[in-house]
């Protein structure tokens, strides 16, 4: 069972004059926190970065919390990020996926979910360059991807090809998802505003990623692959 109390210890442990930590509510008796690293800048990408939508998918959170424990210097000087490292805190308490009372806040933005009106509120006047969000699939075979870009110029395909080197692409479609590359999907239109990411897509970003580990991977390769798409994603957006 995830345990949400090391999970806060370890952002609480978390320490530089650039990274700003707050407590910005309480929802079903677990604190939610926001992160922010770097100072804005003109020259500087925004990237939102968040994990733990679902509860029981615990790769994300953990991709997070090691990537704020690094010397985190190079990248705030180079970005400015804002993080939510678990969106779910009860689900990721009681390792489930939906919240304690039995909602999927990632089928929930349409809705008046304190979860998912916490996040909107976080969001709230913001926009970014960019929008990475952290999934775990307990049917996939590999690794897959949702990318949604307005301009078209795509980045999930050259990262799914890196990702493939820790662990195989999940190559299966879905007569819902539309294919641009193997392992990625783009981010359907369809799904307007309901769902978390394409929310963030409709209002905050031209942008958005979702990434999307094999359950059946190791913990550690799961965790890598997460990194490898937030590495690739900071070094694209700051080159």
């Amino acid at each position: 069972m995830p345990d949400y109390t090391i999970v806060e210890n370890r952002l609480k442990n978390l320490a530089h004059p650039d990274l700003r930590f707050y407590t910005v509510g309480h929802i079903h008796g677990y604190a939610f926190y926001r992160l922010l690293l770097g100072k804005p800048a003109p020259s500087k990408p925004n990237i939102l970065l968040t994990a733990g939508v679902h509860g029981d998918e615990p790769a994300g959170v953990e991709a997070i919390l090691q990537f704020l424990e690094r010397d985190p210097t190079d990248v705030l000087n180079r970005s400015h990020i804002l993080v939510l490292p678990c969106v779910n805190p009860s689900g990721y308490a009681n390792d489930t996926r939906e919240n304690i009372k039995g909602e999927d806040i990632n089928r929930a933005f349409n809705d008046e979910v304190p979860e998912s009106t916490l996040v909107k509120q976080q969001l709230s006047g913001r926009r970014f360059n960019i929008f990475l969000d952290m999934h775990e699939d307990y049917d996939a075979t590999g690794t897959y991807f949702y990318e949604g870009q307005r301009d078209k110029k795509w980045l999930a395909p050259s990262i799914a090809q890196e990702a493939k080197k820790i662990g195989p692409l999940d190559v299966d479609i879905d007569d819902a998802d539309i294919p641009l590359a193997e392992g990625v999907f783009e981010v359907d239109p369809a799904w307007a505003g309901r769902g978390f990411t394409s929310y963030v897509y409709e209002h905050h970003t031209n942008h958005a990623i979702i990434a999307e580990t094999s359950s059946n991977l190791p913990m550690s390769k799961r965790v890598k692959i997460h990194l490898l798409a937030l590495d690739m994603i900071i070094g694209h957006y700051t080159e």
